[in-house]
């Protein structure tokens, strides 16, 4: 079976960090069951039992109650192999997925008399699907509040393209397909792009820029009509206008469709 370039780097990126997780979990919940209940890290004076080393999360001196060693234990036994089993589809998903084409984004803003203006965004993907050409999938995304930037929180969660049960199954197709279109994107840009600021390689190279503005998403593309700038994406462009008023458009495009 073919798969998509930089499959096996990712994969055995993926399989090294979980196996880290999975040690160290370990060790902490061996620190934290030899701790409960061992009259030697029983504190009389507080009446607790407290870590006599530094463990893997917790400092020396910590309070080790039942629920932490069960929820240690169920860090081991639950937690973590569904991570690592929810992250191994994801990965497949992207192995299958189809190419991206392009991505329109629009943010539109409210007022809000407690919090200023809040943005709304939707983003729509477009992707080569083998059946139909093409197929679109689209993603929503809001933010409120204050102390961070709201615009790329929104623009990142429309493209997190996160379903609802409510939604009609093939809405909901379509936007997780579109997500695995983007994950393909950027696993196979590669090194150029797994190093920029908008992506987070762990447990693999995936979109995660909200809150950190848009021109961490902005930068990645050489913007039409201009010379290029160190743009680590060379096969896509971007045109994009922010509004001091209205609303923001933001149009990500492969070259040879232009």
């Amino acid at each position: 079976m073919r798969h998509i370039k930089n499959y096996g780097i990712v994969k055995k990126a993926m399989k090294a960090y979980f196996d880290r997780e999975l040690e160290q979990a370990k060790r902490a919940f061996e620190a934290l069951n030899g701790t409960y209940g061992n009259p030697k890290c029983f504190d009389k004076e507080h009446n607790c039992y407290r870590l006599s080393n530094d463990a893997a999360y917790h400092s020396k001196g910590y309070v080790v109650t039942a629920e932490d060693v069960e929820n240690a234990r169920n860090r081991i036994e639950k937690s973590i192999p569904a991570d690592m089993e929810w992250w191994a589809k994801r990965l497949d998903s992207a192995d299958k997925a189809g190419k991206m084409r392009e991505i329109n984004i629009r943010v539109e803003w409210s007022r809000n008399r407690l919090y200023g203006s809040n943005p709304h965004a939707t983003a729509w993907l477009c992707f080569e699907d083998d059946k139909y050409g093409s197929q679109t999938g689209m993603g929503e995304g809001s933010a409120t509040g204050c102390g961070y930037d709201k615009r790329s929180s929104a623009v990142h969660e429309a493209l997190c393209f996160c379903t609802k049960k409510r939604d009609q199954y093939g809405r909901n197709a379509a936007a997780m397909a579109a997500r695995a279109s983007l994950d393909r994107f950027v696993i196979e840009h590669g090194e150029a792009l797994w190093t920029e600021y908008a992506v987070e390689r762990t447990p693999m190279p995936h979109f995660c820029f909200g809150g950190k503005g848009m021109s961490v998403f902005t930068r990645l593309f050489r913007q039409i009509g201009c010379q290029p700038c160190g743009n680590p994406v060379k096969d896509y462009l971007i045109d994009y206008h922010e509004s001091q008023r209205g609303a923001d458009v933001y149009h990500v495009i492969r070259k040879d469709r232009v």
